[in-house]
């Protein structure tokens, strides 16, 4: 930020980075209350989604690392100031982007931040009907999944294909949980209690532990994908009020 002056509004870019074989639609509603306070907005794609199972298997995590470091340092050699929006895997990224290079970022506001996994039956139950056609009064966290997934055509036939890239996940993780105890900007995060494919507990300990000057926010009715309406109501409250600070 300059010296002493808070930044105009046009300097303000909130940066939106998706998980996973996950895609943008997830940010849509936030995106619009910060597009309306004036902001910026930047919608990241991750190498090898927005496409075929075939091209998200030709990338991998150094790909995805290398995109996020590359799409952020080109915004602050633009002097722009940096509010970041990232949804699972999308959090990872984030991280260890500022963690090597923090200047002009003024937060990290992560969603289903994935420091640990688990595994559920409910989990399994969702990702497995997310890879079938929809089906009337269905789940609407299974909704969310099949709407959110950024790579196209998979199927529970071709899924041990995913084995290479859900390694790399593993390992981001791994990376990550070294570089949080050195990140600068502010953290905020919101995890699911109800959350079938993240740790809530371990994963907010460790964020407890390693920034005790974090931010949580515990949510208690929606999922990975899905977020019931007030919770997403409060979450867009948070980011509003994240951008304020950012002007301060």
């Amino acid at each position: 930020m300059r010296h002493g002056k808070a930044p105009e509004m046009k300097d303000v870019c909130v940066v939106f980075i998706h998980g996973f074989m996950g895609n943008s639609a997830l940010f849509a509603p936030f995106a619009e209350a910060v597009a309306a306070r004036g902001a910026e907005v930047r919608l990241l794609t991750l190498p090898g989604h927005g496409g075929t199972l075939r091209e998200f298997l030709r990338a991998g995590r150094r790909e995805w690392q290398a995109h996020v470091d590359a799409e952020l340092a080109a915004l602050q050699a633009q002097q722009k100031t940096l509010l970041v929006v990232s949804h699972s895997m999308g959090g990872l990224l984030a991280v260890n982007a500022a963690a090597k290079r923090p200047d002009r970022i003024v937060g990290i506001f992560a969603l289903a931040f994935p420091l640990y996994l688990r595994m559920t039956w409910v989990g399994i139950r969702i990702r497995a009907a997310s890879a079938c056609r929809e089906r009337p009064g269905e789940d609407p966290r299974i909704v969310a999944a099949r709407e959110l997934r950024g790579v196209s055509g998979v199927t529970l036939w071709n899924a041990p294909a995913l084995i290479p890239n859900s390694l790399g996940l593993l390992r981001l993780m791994g990376r990550t949980r070294k570089n949080l105890p050195r990140l600068v900007p502010p953290l905020a995060v919101a995890n699911s209690i109800g959350d079938e494919l993240v740790s809530f507990s371990r994963s907010l300990a460790l964020v407890r532990r390693s920034l005790p000057g974090a931010q949580v926010l515990q949510l208690h009715e929606s999922s990975h994908f899905w977020f019931c309406q007030n919770e997403e109501k409060a979450l867009e409250k948070h980011l509003l009020h994240m951008l304020q600070s950012a002007q301060s």
